[in-house]
């Protein structure tokens, strides 16, 4: 449904008042609007339940039982209702089950706690969950409902679509009818306005001029502070709220503002590490070049140029440039993150593969082996993104484990459930520090003196590229990394 454009807005306000003086007319009016209003609120819900509905995975829901509140999943999914709700402006969102237990809720119940309040709504939720139309297509809204707060409130439904058919969950969205609410006022406030319908045509006239005149030159200021690189300053929550054209418009100079800051951030942070890794590499090299040229040149009195020393020097400048051309490469391919390029992947040769990189970087003092659960779990990814992930865990592992007695490392691959894979590196190295655990993952922190400390930062975009998640335990028996990918993005 197209939305009343701002000049319109204007025009009714403005005869609003004039409307107000036909008081058997704004009886009737207001009965048709608050349906509208119900109505609309209703569709509204139900698009929002259904768009949260295709977000979720059934079987990630399926996975929560009583007591899992702190789990990870649960975690992940109450947090993406939570900014749901705060997006959208809603009272309360829940995924629930077709028994109207709950499984994630950003209100108080728990998993499993009945939801007493979808009683209420039972034919409308046996139509989301047993009707003819699609899964996809189903949707629901409750009747009209007052909260414990006494102020009007309306539900929307959608089922989750699920692989076994049927739905098994739904999530509900409660949203606030405060408009509903204001149009009751309005029926109180109808028998005494008729007398100052002019007085108030005027007084709102200058009112809206001034509500509108306002905002816009406030989002002119702010956007002339973002045209001269202050990018610090957000621009005003009031300003976002709504969905007029004033509210669009600050909600895109604030998404154009985020964009340039995160962009502003990581255009200093990439010069600030350039700057420190390029620094060591050349300061290295012009101080071997200088001890170079005291050895070649010669002395009138005294000895010949020590060739031997002279090669030894160019080797240490040699090494300088071949970490400096290493660190330029590094910075360009974390800068550009091209898209993945999406192809079937045999995971086990890739494990080899990267076995025997590993191998040949670690020579005969660690023992690197490969394990893959059968069947061979296969996905679609991007083989030379994944690979540069798998191998830069794999050599980090190497490296952990090189000073163990018997260092090891397991390359391992197997299906977690339907629709997922989930690949292994684990070392038998003394773990990771915490204070080091809080680091891993910012680009340019690292703790070796020839690291850039890009290598995990790549991983974590290369699989948050592909859709997957990646996690990390440790303690002083080792570390292990584990990759969880969906087989079709």
């Amino acid at each position: 449904m197209r939305r009343p454009s701002l000049s319109l807005k204007l025009l009714l306000a403005m005869l609003l008042p004039s409307l107000l003086a036909f008081f058997a007319f704004g009886l009737l009016s207001r009965r048709a609007a608050a349906l509208a209003v119900e109505a609309e609120l209703g569709r509204r819900l139900q698009t929002i339940a259904q768009l949260l509905s295709r977000q979720i995975a059934d079987d990630s829901v399926a996975l929560l039982q009583p007591g899992d509140e702190d789990s990870r999943t649960h975690r992940s999914l109450k947090k993406r209702l939570s900014d749901a709700r705060e997006s959208a402006s809603l009272a309360r969102v829940y995924v629930f089950a077709v028994d109207h237990t709950a499984r994630v809720d950003t209100g108080p119940a728990a998993i499993g706690e009945r939801l007493y309040h979808l009683d209420g709504s039972r034919s409308e939720l046996g139509q989301i969950f047993a009707g003819t139309k699609p899964v996809s297509q189903r949707a629901a809204s409750s009747l009209l409902f007052y909260g414990h707060d006494g102020k009007p409130y309306k539900s929307g439904f959608a089922p989750i679509p699920s692989e076994f058919g049927e739905a098994r969950f739904a999530v509900g969205v409660d949203g606030s009818a405060a408009l509903y609410a204001d149009l009751i006022g309005l029926q109180r406030t109808l028998l005494g306005v008729g007398a100052l319908a002019a007085v108030l045509l005027t007084g709102l006239a200058i009112l809206l001029g001034r509500r509108v005149s306002q905002p816009l030159r406030r989002l002119s200021e702010d956007a002339k502070i973002v045209g001269q690189g202050v990018l610090d300053r957000p621009v005003p929550v009031a300003l976002r709220r709504g969905h007029d054209e004033l509210a669009v418009l600050a909600q895109t100079l604030e998404t154009m503002r985020q964009g340039l800051l995160q962009r502003d951030e990581r255009m200093q942070m990439m010069l600030a590490g350039i700057a420190h890794e390029v620094r060591n590499p050349l300061g290295g090299m012009e101080l071997f070049a200088g001890l170079l040229k005291e050895e070649l040149t010669p002395l009138p009195d005294g000895p010949p140029p020590d060739l031997e020393q002279a090669r030894g020097y160019v080797g240490r400048i040699l090494r300088e440039l071949a970490h400096l051309q290493k660190v330029v490469a590094d910075f360009l391919l974390y800068a550009r993150k091209p898209p993945p390029d999406l192809q079937p992947i045999d995971l086990r040769s890739l494990l080899h593969e990267v076995e025997q990189s590993a191998r040949g970087r670690s020579g005969s003092t660690v023992e690197i082996s490969v394990e893959i659960t059968e069947p061979c779990p296969t996905l679609r990814a991007d083989p030379q993104q994944l690979r540069r992930a798998i191998e830069n865990l794999a050599q980090n592992a190497v490296q952990a484990c090189e000073k163990q007695p018997s260092g090891r490392v397991l390359l391992s691959a197997e299906r977690a459930r339907p629709g997922l894979v989930r690949v292994c590196v684990a070392d038998n190295g003394p773990g990771i520090a915490q204070d080091v655990l809080a680091k891993m993952w910012t680009p340019f922190f690292t703790t070796r003196a020839q690291g850039t400390g890009l290598g995990l930062p790549f991983v974590k975009e290369i699989v948050a590229a592909h859709h997957g998640d990646i996690e990390v335990t440790t303690s002083a028996e080792g570390t292990r990394f584990v990759l969880t990918l969906p087989t079709e993005p």
